[in-house]
This record gives structure tokens, C-alpha cells and sequence, in this order.
């Protein structure tokens, strides 16, 4: 089965394109605010045009027979009025129907095996074949080792779209037993926040993924233009009324050029389509209320299953990570099948709040923050006196385990770093500057540096194994829209060791290294 088939929603950043398309791009795509701008209708008869064109593709399909098995081996192929199962028709909400209307209402989203695909169906036409990956949610391969048989793949299925084959095996997650149910319910949570942003501002849509604990989405606003607290309440009330009209989570197939035609006039869909979308290539959309968004799926049945929401917080951000690209405002949100949870979500958000470092670290005077210098703590006495404790604790723990300190320098030429590899592919997270004509940086790890140490002298391998530990100042180039208490800083120390070791030597060492960490951590 092809890896594109039937997209996981995961956790992600959003799509990685090539750098050389790194330029301003939204332009005057985005003026100023304007509620439910004309180019929603405009999009919205665009994605009629090519509805009617997949629905004429879908009539010409032959409806056959299928059998559904369940996970307990029990192997279904009629509904409760005895009418068969069919390819093309029957969907897994129907299924769950027949097992029970509340099972069919409270499950999510579908994880399907299948046995066997009908005979007219093909993956490139329905946009799931190639890896043309539109929101960063993928599909995992099922990876067997040689001379192993490969084990059948699943994939999440939307509740309502018609199976394509006979199942070999059919799984109903739900959100408060599956995590990939959560991310599901959250990824079409963030399509419906898209929808109220675009409705109450015009903004322009770039990526809305799920998180581990919510959604969040990015747009565009233009240079100056930026969300405030104040932005929360009316994009709430919005949400609540999407959610109110039960809007069907519509899947449509389109091609590529039917994408850059649907999403004219917003610059970064289209560099996703031209940059993600293969040419002669179809992919998918996503449709609810008068959102059309790219999206591999798969999503809730309808936005009536959401019954609580709530923005919790926004920030700016650029896109792509770049902080050459356009500025874009990001805001979060949180969502729930049941009003219960939310209030015991706010309530346990609250009792993190009195638990969160920063407030600690202010309330106790142990480390304070500066705009002129962002990212990097000032550690007042008190939390000197800490932070000295915790180097003498682990320096102990280095002694006994044969560790010897070095001490190395805070910048290097970058040759070093183009010799490591780390120029190649970190460089725009290190700070670097000239030194006489010669481009310097502050290191960002201490790796290259004790490579340097053991470089120095002549080695034998009686030496071995060498153990270098060092807790020196290490510097990064964090985005400052990233920044946040200790935990994303721009500068930092850590206990970081390097051990230098022959091949029959490395099992020892491994096992000393995690005895090491149960040690501290116990």
C-alpha cells in the first residue's frame, strides 16, 4: 500500500519548502481587516465547479460487495435492514451504525486495514498516491525486516467517506481513548478557528496544524497588523456559531492546476500547491461552512461534534521559520467533544500557572530576563547559589564515573562548523559574525570542540576509552517569538560529555552512560 494513502494527521510546523522560494511573498494579499470578504464566494463556486467534475468521475464507479471485519475477528456485510455493504457507498459510520447509533455518534474517525481494493480504484486519482505532504501530517510505513512479511497497513479514514475495498480490519477511535483521535478532533478544530479568522478579519490562511494538546493556525495580516487578547471573544462566539450549524467536513480530489486555481490570490497556499504538488498530480481539499483549506485529512464528521472551544493564547511568528519571510500571526486553541473537559482544562491550566518556572523563578528572585539581551537568564544570588549546587552535583557524579573536565573556547572559525556539517545544515541558528575578515561563530554545542581536544595529541588505543565532559556556554540563534523562561533560551550551559572508545568498548560504555542517567534521575 503507498505510503500517500489515506494521510495521518500528526503533529507538525507546517511544510518545508526549498529555500530559494524564501522572499516576501504576501504583498497586498491582505490590506485590513474586512468581515467575510467577496473572494470566499469566489472560492467557494471555484470548488462547486470542481465538485461537479469529481461527481460525474464518482457515478462512473461500480458499487461491489464488501466484507468488514472487526477487531474482535467478528466479520460484518449488511446493515441492520439487511441491505449489503458496498464499495463506494458504505462508509464506516454506516458500519458503526449498524453495531450501535451511539458508537457510530461518538467515534471520531476510522482506522481501516484493507484486504483488497475494488478493482477501480486507484490511489493517483484520488490524490493520496506520491508524498505531495500539504500540512506536515504523514502516514506511517509499516516496516518489516528482510525475510519478514510485511504486516498490512492502516490508515485513518474519515467516519463518513465510502470504503474503497473489502476490510481486513476496521478499528472506531474515540477521543478520550486514542491518541491519534485527539489529533484528529484537533486538526479539524484548527479548520474551524481558519474558518472564523477568515470570516471576522479576511486574513490570509497558511498552515493549521494539531499540537499535542490542541491546534493552532497561522495567517497572514499583513506588515503591521496583529491579533490581541481582545481578538479572543469574537473569534469564540464565531466558532460557536460554526459549531451550532453542524457543518459536514466535506473531502474533495482536485489537481494541481484546480488548486492554484481555488486558492488564487493567497500567495502562500500557492507556493505550498507549486512546491509540495507534483505537476499532473491531484491532492485534496478539505471543505466545512465556506472554508476550503488543503488538507490531507482525515477530519470529523461535522463541526457539531465539537462542543466546547476556546483561543488561549497568540504570537507572531514568519513563515516557513524564516525570519526573512513574511510575518505571520499564529493563534492558539483548545477544544473539547464535552464542555466537562474544558472547564477541567482551564482549571489544570491554572494549576500549572502556579507551577510554571518563570513565575517561581520571579516570585524567589532565582533568575530574571532582559529585552536587551533576549533569551539569556540573569541569575540573581539565589538562583546562583542553585545553579553552583547542581554543576558541584553532577561534577561528582563525572568524578566517580572517570570523566575528565575540559574547559573550551566560545567561538571558532567556521571552517570548524563546515567541517562538522553543522554550517551546512544549522547555520542559520548560530550566531556568526566577522573577525578580520574571517566569518566566526559562537558554538552552539560543544561536540567539534572536544573532537578538536582528541586531535590534539597522539592516540593509542590503549588510551581508550577517553571521557570529556564540559559545561561550557553554548549560544543559539532561537526565534524570539520561541523564546520562553529556561526552557527556549538563547543562551545556556549544560552537562555535556563526549566519550571516545573502541568498537568492543561501546557496549560498556552505553550501558554505564544510562546507568548514569537512572543514577541522577532516581
Amino acid at each position: 500500500m503507498d505510503k500517500g494513502q489515506g494521510g495521518r494527521a500528526a503533529e507538525s510546523d507546517g511544510p518545508r519548502m526549498d529555500d530559494t522560494l524564501s522572499n516576501l511573498i504576501g504583498g497586498l494579499s491582505f490590506e485590513e481587516r474586512s468581515s467575510n470578504p467577496e473572494w470566499l464566494k469566489e472560492r467557494e463556486e471555484a470548488y462547486n465547479s470542481i465538485k461537479a467534475k469529481r461527481q460525474e468521475e464518482l457515478e462512473k464507479k461500480v458499487p461491489v460487495a464488501i466484507t468488514v471485519k472487526l477487531p474482535d475477528g467478528n466479520e460484518l456485510t449488511q446493515n441492520k435492514k439487511g441491505e449489503a455493504y458496498m464499495a463506494w457507498r458504505t462508509s464506516p459510520y454506516d458500519v458503526a451504525a449498524t453495531i450501535a447509533q451511539g458508537l457510530a455518534d461518538s467515534s471520531v474517525v476510522a482506522r481501516v486495514t484493507y484486504s483488497d481494493y475494488a478493482s477501480d480504484y486507484s490511489m493517483a486519482e484520488d490524490g493520496v498516491a506520491g508524498e505531495n505532504n500539504l500540512m506536515g501530517d504523514s502516514m506511517d510505513e509499516v516496516n518489516a525486516s528482510d525475510g519478514e512479511e510485511k504486516e498490512a497497513e492502516s490508515v485513518l479514514w474519515d467516519m463518513t467517506r465510502p470504503l474503497v475495498g473489502n476490510v481486513s480490519k476496521l478499528e472506531l477511535l474515540k477521543f478520550d481513548s486514542d491518541d491519534e483521535a485527539k489529533t484528529v478532533f484537533w486538526h479539524s478544530s484548527a479548520h474551524m478557528l481558519g474558518e472564523a479568522l477568515e470570516h471576522l478579519y479576511g486574513c490570509r490562511l497558511t498552515i493549521g496544524p494539531p499540537l499535542k494538546g490542541g491546534f493552532y493556525y497561522d495567517s497572514y495580516m499583513g506588515a503591521s497588523d496583529a491579533f490581541k487578547e481582545e481578538d479572543y471573544k469574537p473569534v469564540e462566539q464565531e466558532v460557536t456559531k460554526i459549531i451550532k450549524k453542524k457543518q459536514r467536513f466535506e473531502r474533495l480530489v482536485i489537481t494541481k492546476d484546480e488548486a492554484l486555481d481555488l486558492f488564487q490570490g493567497n500567495p502562500f497556499k500557492e507556493q505550498i500547491i507549486r512546491t509540495k504538488v507534483p505537476d499532473n498530480t491531484r491532492t485534496t481539499v478539505y471543505k466545512c461552512g465556506d472554508l476550503i483549506d488543503l488538507c490531507r485529512g482525515p477530519h470529523l464528521p461535522h463541526t457539531g461534534r465539537v462542543k466546547a472551544f476556546a483561543a488561549t493564547r497568540h504570537s507572531a511568528t514568519n513563515w516557513l521559520g524564516d525570519t526573512d519571510n513574511d510575518s505571520l500571526q499564529r493563534m492558539y486553541g483548545i477544544s473539547f467533544p464535552d464542555k466537562k473537559m474544558l472547564k477541567i482544562w482551564k482549571e489544570n491550566q491554572e494549576k500549572a500557572k502556579e507551577r510554571d518556572h518563570r513565575r517561581i523563578a520571579q516570585k524567589q528572585e532565582l533568575v530574571m530576563f532582559h529585552e536587551l539581551s533576549p533569551g539569556s537568564a540573569f541569575w540573581l544570588p539565589h538562583g546562583a547559589r542553585i545553579y553552583n549546587k547542581l554543576i558541584s552535583f553532577i561534577r561528582g557524579h563525572y568524578w566517580e564515573r572517570g570523566f575528565e573536565e575540559v574547559i573550551t573556547p566560545n567561538m571558532y572559525n567556521l571552517n570548524l562548523w563546515h567541517t562538522s556539517g553543522h554550517a551546512m545544515h544549522y547555520k542559520d541558528a548560530m550566531f556568526s559574525f566577522d573577525v578580520e575578515g574571517q566569518e566566526f561563530a559562537l558554538k552552539p554545542m560543544n561536540c567539534p570542540g572536544h573532537c578538536l581536544i582528541f586531535a590534539g595529541s597522539t592516540r593509542s588505543y590503549r588510551d581508550l576509552p577517553l571521557r570529556f565532559a564540559d559545561f561550557g556556554v553554548l549560544h543559539r540563534n532561537e526565534l524570539s517569538g520561541a523564546l520562553s523562561g529556561l526552557t527556549r533560551v538563547r543562551r545556556f550551559q549544560q552537562d555535556d560529555a563526549h566519550i571516545f572508545c573502541r568498537d568492543d568498548q561501546i557496549e560498556q560504555e552505553v550501558l554505564a552512560s544510562l546507568e548514569f542517567m537512572k543514577s541522577v534521575y532516581n
